[in-house]
């Protein structure tokens, strides 16, 4: 089961402390997409977000990894984000992950930030990336995403991780 267990749990990616993960040795980021950095059905990046990223920038390489294929969406949140994008990757497939230029960063200088147990975490996992699971933005999710949050509630409660109980 330690497959599906993050290595962090955090309300939103703005409460993570990124200057620690500096400090643990990460390099790369790697977030997802839907409900974890946008509402899904939203094409606006807020505020908020744009601020993050660029301060992050100057500490980490970023790139947007997401199983979604409506590239124009990705591409105009990412243009506005000014980081590459992996569309339709599968997760927690490997062949997306592969697709990143990575061959000179260890496994374990890479952090994977996303809100789901069953794609993000697992994914992550597959690939040895450091994990961080986030609360999702909000429930409206596509119908395959509630049947996952179903097995994800199971996984984490038989694991002892309470939404809403975060941990580094």
């Amino acid at each position: 089961m330690s497959m599906f267990i993050p290595d962090m749990y955090k309300k939103n990616i703005f409460s993570i402390n990124y200057k620690k993960l500096k400090e643990k040795g990460i390099k790369v980021l790697i977030f997802d997409f839907d409900n974890t950095l946008i509402e899904k059905g939203n094409y606006i990046v807020n505020d908020k977000t744009i601020k993050l990223f660029k301060d992050i920038k100057k500490s980490f390489n970023i790139y947007i990894v997401s199983n979604s294929i409506h590239e124009s969406k990705l591409r105009k949140v990412c243009e506005k984000l000014a980081v590459p994008y992996i569309k339709g990757s599968s997760k927690p497939f490997k062949r997306g992950f592969k697709k990143l230029n990575l061959k000179d960063i260890k496994d374990r200088q890479i952090a994977m930030i996303g809100d789901q147990v069953l794609t993000d975490v697992l994914g992550s996992k597959r690939m040895n990336y450091f994990s961080i699971l986030v609360d999702p933005i909000n429930n409206d999710e596509w119908i395959a995403t509630r049947f996952n949050r179903v097995i994800e509630n199971i996984i984490l409660k038989e694991n002892k991780i309470k939404r809403g109980r975060y941990y580094d």
